[in-house]
């Protein structure tokens, strides 16, 4: 066993930890009661500076226990330190948004892991995007996860506030979920307090008897301070477990005079489902419905045909499939049509804003960084993990073969793309490589197609057939375009690519900046414009 005491003189607490090293459960004490027990890779020598944010506890005794040390001795208890914000004007972290993989222009947390979008909201001239974070640590883990929280004015610069609901229990993680305003006082909190719904997942990595993420239960909670701090409804789940495991991810909107809960759960037979709760109050909730073959962090909205007076509704899953329907406020039906929001292999768990000033419905999701939840691929020796997509606007068209469910980046991105990096015209009857700057914007239009073009990213292809007008994925997906030629714009920043295609349909692949290669091949001629993107970390 390794102690420490320290008079906590801040609000914060910045504490070393190394990447990938092996990790300590740090149990922190305050008048004998134990207030926090984060498990994280604490380090004698060298690695970053992480922080935590204890203000409530500014002007008392914290005590630092490791009961069961591996690797480290007290004197990685001896530099934590008490600080100001990690701001990069703060010594420990000078190095702050200049880190050789930060995304540039894609949303990134400060320090630690990050995955699903969460609680995405709009309220009092504020867009709030609370995340899936670990802040003690680069990989997941499974360990100290809460709702990280980043507000912004127009969904492209962020400000990252403290973490806003964290684990209570040290064998807890705060899972996904989502968040409404509640202007009508439904819920007792005050007229336009945040309401946000989560699930409690167990955290199998502290106990390896224990058979995966167990759910504790779908939680309500309430924000009266803009949401910064969350108020929990009850110590109890306000809406209990059901099928154990398999129930997760709750969606609230409203639906005329109710409000409705989508979550994902598993059936008797352990098939994959979304269920349909609702409820007049926020505090009972029935259940109505259900639909097969959805698998977690459901969302749902109606959208207007563009051009037109009908309105149909879009759900999907984590995966991004849509599904076009109607539904009555109670029960989602299907009509049979679909396709995915995003045709690359990076995306997943996305989800829109609520309560959008404008009507709109804007999307933004986890790339997953070449490894799936627990791994740290491609940011390695970086004090933070993954990053979110563009955030783009999703719409509902009559193209020529159908309703297509599509999206397209929101309009701002273009105020990021400002200085012109190089411009092109380059007839080819082979193979033609661009070539790639980081962090940069491409407008490419490809003319001319004789037969079918190949567009490589990296290890990714696409292919595009000028006699059909179909644009082919990867994935098995397919877009009917509306010419022979194919215009597209291409993101690219650090560990990201990801194309928009005829301002309809995007495709998202991450990959390690040294893989990024963008080539044509074909009989075309190619007409390119390249931007530099402005740093929204940058003043």
């Amino acid at each position: 066993m390794i102690k420490r005491e320290l008079l906590c003189e801040t609000d914060f607490l910045h504490i070393p930890i190394i990447p990938g090293g092996p990790r300590n459960d740090l149990q922190i004490w305050n008048n004998g009661d134990l207030i926090l027990s984060p498990c994280l890779a604490l380090t004698d020598e060298g690695g970053e500076f992480f922080f935590l944010d204890v203000s409530n506890y500014k002007g008392r005794i914290l005590t630092f226990l490791v009961p069961e040390p591996k690797g480290i001795s007290e004197k990685s208890l001896m530099r934590i330190q008490c600080g100001g914000a990690a701001v990069s004007s703060n010594p420990l972290y000078t190095n702050l948004y200049r880190e050789p993989l930060r995304p540039a222009f894609h949303f990134s947390s400060r320090r630690g892991w990050l995955n699903d979008p969460n609680g995405l909201v709009y309220s009092d001239g504020i867009y709030h995007m609370y995340y899936q974070h670990n802040p003690l640590g680069t990989p997941h883990g499974g360990v100290n996860i809460c709702w990280g929280h980043a507000v912004s004015t127009d969904l492209l610069h962020w400000e990252e506030r403290k973490d806003a609901i964290r684990p209570w229990r040290r064998d807890w993680s705060v899972a996904s979920g989502s968040a409404v305003v509640d202007y009508e006082n439904r819920a007792g909190y005050g007229k336009n307090a945040i309401i946000a719904a989560f699930t409690v997942l167990g955290t199998p990595n502290l106990d390896p008897q224990k058979p995966g993420y167990s759910s504790g239960g779908q939680f309500l909670a309430a924000s009266i301070d803009g949401g910064d701090t969350f108020l929990r409804f009850s110590h109890e789940a306000t809406v209990p477990t059901c099928n154990g495991e398999g129930w997760r991810d709750p969606r609230l909107f409203r639906y005329e005079n109710h409000y409705v809960m989508a979550v994902y759960e598993t059936d008797e037979c352990g098939r994959n489902c979304v269920s349909f709760y609702v409820s007049d109050d926020f505090h009972t909730w029935k259940r109505t419905s259900r639909n097969d073959d959805l698998f977690e962090c459901p969302d749902i909205f109606p959208l207007k045909i563009e051009g037109e007076e009908e309105t149909k509704w879009v759900l999907y899953g984590a995966d991004g499939m849509a599904r076009i329907g109607d539904f009555d406020g109670y029960h989602f039906v299907e009509s049979g049509l679909y396709n995915p929001l995003d045709y690359g292999n990076a995306t997943y768990a996305g989800q829109t804003w609520s309560h959008h000033p404008n009507g709109k419905r804007v999307h933004i999701s986890w790339v997953r960084g070449m490894g799936g939840v627990g791994e740290d691929l491609g940011y390695e020796g970086m004090p933070f993990s993954q990053c979110m997509t563009i955030p783009a606007e999703i719409t509902l068209r009559r193209c020529r073969n159908g309703l297509l469910v599509c999206r397209t980046p929101i309009s701002g991105i273009a105020a990021l793309a400002k200085e012109p990096i190089q411009t092109g015209s380059v007839p080819q009857t082979s193979e033609t490589a661009l070539p790639i700057h980081n962090p940069t914007c491409y407008n490419v239009s490809l003319k001319d197609i004789k037969d079918t073009i190949t567009i490589r990213a990296g290890s990714h292809t696409i292919h595009y057939n000028a006699g059909t007008c179909m644009l082919h994925f990867e994935n098995g997906c397919e877009v009917l375009c509306d010419g022979k030629d194919l215009n597209f714009d291409l993101y690219i920043d650090t560990t990201t690519m990801e194309f928009c295609f005829e301002n309809t349909v995007m495709a998202t692949y991450a990959m390690p900046p040294s893989h990024m290669s963008l080539i044509a091949k074909g009989e075309c001629n190619i007409v390119y414009s390249c931007y530099k993107m402005k740093n929204i970390w940058t003043k």
